[in-house]
Parts: C-alpha cells; structure tokens; sequence
C-alpha cells in the first residue's frame, strides 16, 4: 500500500517490456502458421493501413502533448486527464506494437525458406514486410507519445517515471 503522500506512478516503457510481447507474439503465430499456413488465404496490402494511421495520429499527438506540457506559446491548452490518457495510449500502442512486430517475425521465419518457390509465400513475406514497416512506426510512435507527457521541469529522472 502507498504511503499517504506518494502517488502511485506509471513505470516507462523499457527495452524489457517490449521483448516480452514480441516474443511470444513472435513464436505463437509462428507455431501457429508452422500447422496452418497452407489453409490461409493471401495475406492483403490493406492489414497494416489501421496501424500506420493509429501510429500517424499518434505522432501528430505526441508533437501536440509535448507542445502543451512543455508550455509552447503556440501550443493549444490540454487537460491534464487528457494528458494521461494520451500517455497511457503510447504505452499501450508501444506493447501492440512490439506484439505485431513478433507477429511479422514470426510470419517471416515461417515464409522466406519458401519465398524464393512459391508466389504465395514471396507475396505474404512482401506483405509482412510493409507489416514489420508499420509496428515499428507504431511502436515508435507509441513511445514518443509516452514520453511526451512527461514534463522535463519537474525534477525527476526522466527515465524513471512517466
């Protein structure tokens, strides 16, 4: 139980913490299409648009948070809850993102041996590509958007809270 005066604080996204979702991401849908591949339909150009648009709105956020927690003249007002929630989305976004990475991972592993011999395989592993593309701005996106809300003149160690 916290002490009367502490507030419980958010942790920030680490290295560690995106390697595990990754991980086992990763190696589930490796296993996964390692049994059922071959009863799959071709993967489409259309998966990751849903991501990269979540990751270009969450960089257009994370430019607008830090704008207002940093107090820029130019920068529009933000209620603090709506600050935390934008902090709690690149959190969240940062763990999906590092998911989906495993996933385009574990979809490589299972198709580049057969690329270069079956146009299904060479299409998914294009697919997978632009997949891989698109978790990794999200993650990074995600991150940023983290770290945005986090004020630089209140005398913590910025890489120990959020």
């Amino acid at each position: 139980m916290n002490a009367p005066n502490k507030r419980p604080m958010l942790r920030r996204t680490g290295w560690g913490d995106l390697a595990v979702p990754l991980l086992v991401v990763g190696i589930t849908v490796y296993a996964l299409l390692k049994f059922s591949y071959d009863d799959l339909p071709p993967l489409r150009y259309a998966l990751p648009v849903p991501i990269g648009v979540l990751a270009v709105a969450e960089l257009v956020a994370a430019r607008r948070v830090r704008m207002a927690v940093r107090h820029d003249p130019n920068a529009k007002p933000m209620a603090a809850i709506v600050i935390a929630r934008c902090v709690a989305l690149g959190k969240a976004s940062a763990l999906v993102g590092a998911g989906v990475v495993g996933a385009a991972l574990g979809l490589f592993a299972r198709v580049l041996p057969e690329a270069g011999s079956v146009d299904a395989a060479a299409h998914d592993s294009r697919v997978g590509a632009v997949v891989l593309g698109v978790a990794l701005l999200l993650t990074g996106a995600g991150l940023l958007l983290e770290r945005a809300g986090v004020d630089p003149g209140n005398g913590r160690n910025p890489h120990d809270q959020a």
